[in-house]
């Protein structure tokens, strides 16, 4: 029995151990560091298997000092027809992108990812070549190679390829710039710049690279994105209510009748009789001063010119914005 348990703990260990050996490598396959080291593995197979290595000379992974720290170029091929530097993709899926576009698009089924135009990536890298070996910028050359079971769904500019494209266009250049002395001076500057190849320069690198992103702002998100604020609307001006009656500007309210003035029984005035002639004790302003049913305001008083009220003498709201009270004289009295 104690045989048994123990072959059966054997057994159940074996098969943990294996579960967990292929966990971790699934891991492994499926990091963006892996998948970017078998495509530069596969590329350097394409480049020895079909560039004649008596004219084309082929360097990998070679990482260059910059101002900002280091740049790494996944290939470099020195020829006499120039100096190409190759950008590696291990994409598949449908790749959607342009030349100006800083974005470009990876879509596999329904799922899409965004990732950096690898056109501007060797831009960097074409210019550090430029400026470390002195070369001319129309003697280096960018190119572009995704491999993996992908498809352009846009129009590339030819410098971008998919599969072993890249040596035709490699290839496509055939006007010598070099001579053979040049190239190995060039060679060997090259070789004076690099940093030295191995982990401790990869290592350094990526941790180069690392601090560049954790540099970089966040992309903000549409959910983050606020709108701005509408402006709230102005509230409208309600009609200003005039002044109480006893204190109404003549002005603003023209009313027909003038002011009536009565005269003392026992005073007889010299001369044309004038309102300003008499003293508040003798005389008595009574002004006609109404207010409408409706809306409190005051009434004034018009004559009509028109129609077939014309001469008669009529009642009307002065808060003519709100109010349409309207009175004949007549009833008013």
């Amino acid at each position: 029995m104690n045989q048994i348990l123990s072959v059966a703990s054997q057994g159940l260990f074996l098969y943990l151990g294996l579960a967990l050996v292929f966990v971790v490598l699934g891991l492994v396959l499926r990091r963006p560091g892996f998948k970017g080291w078998v495509g530069e593995q596969r590329l350097q197979r394409l480049i020895r298997a079909q560039l004649n290595p008596l004219v084309y000379v082929d360097l990998h992974n070679v990482t260059l000092p910059t101002a900002a720290g280091s740049t790494q170029i996944d290939h470099l091929i020195f020829s006499p027809y120039g100096l190409f530097v190759l950008e590696t993709k291990n994409f598949r899926g449908w790749i959607f992108g342009t030349e100006r576009q800083s974005q470009w698009t990876q879509q596999i089924f329904k799922k899409r990812s965004r990732f950096q135009n690898p056109l501007r990536q060797n831009y960097k890298h074409t210019k550090a070549i430029q400026e470390l070996l002195g070369v001319a910028p129309e003697y280096v050359h960018s190119v572009i190679a995704f491999v993996g079971d992908c498809e352009f769904k846009t129009e590339m500019p030819p410098q971008v390829t998919r599969g072993d494209g890249f040596v035709s266009h490699i290839q496509s250049f055939t006007q010598t710039v070099w001579s053979p002395e040049q190239m190995q001076d060039l060679l060997d500057k090259l070789e004076a710049v690099r940093l030295q190849p191995g982990r401790a320069t990869d290592q350094q690198h990526v941790a180069h690279v690392k601090e560049l992103q954790a540099a970089k702002p966040p992309p903000k998100s549409k959910m983050q994105t606020k709108t701005p604020a509408r402006p709230k609307p102005e509230p409208v001006a309600e009609p200003v209510k005039p002044p109480p009656p006893d204190v109404v500007d003549i002005l603003l309210e023209p009313v027909v009748a003038a002011a009536m003035v009565e005269l003392p029984v026992d005073v007889q005035p010299e001369g044309p009789v004038t309102v300003s002639a008499w003293t508040p004790a003798t005389v008595k302003h009574r002004q006609e001063v109404r207010e409408c049913p409706q809306c409190t305001w005051p009434l004034r008083k018009l004559v009509m010119q028109r129609g077939p009220l014309a001469g008669q003498g009529v009642w009307r709201c002065t808060n003519t914005a709100a109010c349409s009270f309207v009175q004949e004289e007549t009833t008013q009295s």
